[in-house]
């Protein structure tokens, strides 16, 4: 038998197994960081990956992708079982793509110790669950915290963080911290509007809101005392609502805007507004 010790700080996971395949190595690659597993080949084959929690491909996956300090091969040693049947090449390849949209997940996900709890706003129409849906969603009730919810969901680190993801996205899940600063956003710039186009930005609010129901869902979560223009929140959104509604609104004043000032004046007052506006967002 015969073994070695590897930085992986200093090299990815996946030259490691491309070096093991091309020397046709059997035996087990033991790895130690933010997640602990081994990784099991046969004649230069990954044939069985463990994390843990999880084996096979997700294994594989999870450990790809969590920061990985140590590692330790040692020769000759044989796999349990046999959970994996793709050649390295096409499974690094797999692992690439997955490392691509595990790092689009994470710019969407927030701080490991955000606390989530299940939404209560009524939903459009009715959302499909899967069964790792359903396992993270009875792990949320206010007192865990996403870290927790992943390591306690034994779904993987990759296939958690896509569901939560996924979940905040529909709406089932929510921040109370994030909703409060997204309200705090929405009425920021509703605020600003109605300051700089005065009653005329509240019409083109309404009639916004009647050429789309996801743009009236956006103006139902607010009131607006039409006397004194003075805004209060009434109910939740999401980022991706408020998002993709301020784009819509931005684009529909910026077709009515010059019918009603002229356009020379209405660029005006629309440079004055997008300053403040994007002074706001930094």
């Amino acid at each position: 038998m015969t073994s070695f010790d590897i930085n992986l700080k200093e090299f990815l996971l996946g030259d490691i197994l491309q070096f093991l395949a091309r020397v046709k190595k059997s035996g087990v690659l033991k790895v130690e960081g933010g997640v602990s597993g081994e990784i099991y080949m046969k004649d230069g084959f990954v044939i069985h990956a463990t994390d843990g929690s999880e084996k096979g491909m997700e294994a594989l996956l999870s450990l790809s992708f969590v920061e990985l300090e140590t590692g330790s091969f040692e020769s000759g040693v044989i796999a349990p079982e046999e959970t994996i049947s793709e050649d390295v090449g096409k499974l690094t390849d797999n692992i690439e793509k997955r490392r691509i949209e595990f790092e689009d997940i994470k710019k969407k996900l927030p701080p490991m110790k955000t606390v989530y709890t299940k939404s209560t706003r009524d939903l459009e129409s009715a959302v499909a669950l899967r069964r790792t849906d359903w396992q993270i969603l009875a792990l949320i009730n206010g007192n865990r915290t996403l870290g927790d919810i992943i390591a306690e969901s034994k779904i993987g680190g990759y296939e958690a963080a896509k569901t939560v993801t996924w979940l905040r996205d529909q709406g089932l899940i929510l921040d109370p911290a994030e909703a409060e600063r997204i309200m705090s956003n929405v009425l920021s710039f509703l605020n600003i509007l109605l300051k700089d186009f005065g009653k005329n930005g509240l019409n083109w609010m309404k009639q916004w809101a009647e050429e789309d129901g996801a743009n009236k869902k956006i103006l139902d979560a607010v009131d607006i005392n039409e006397e004194t223009l003075e805004i209060t929140p009434t109910g939740e959104l999401t980022t991706s609502e408020i998002e993709k509604g301020i784009e819509t609104l931005l684009k529909y004043i910026e077709t009515k805007g010059p019918k009603l000032y002229g356009k020379v004046l209405f660029k005006k007052k629309w440079q004055g507004f997008k300053k403040k506006t994007e002074a706001q967002q930094k």
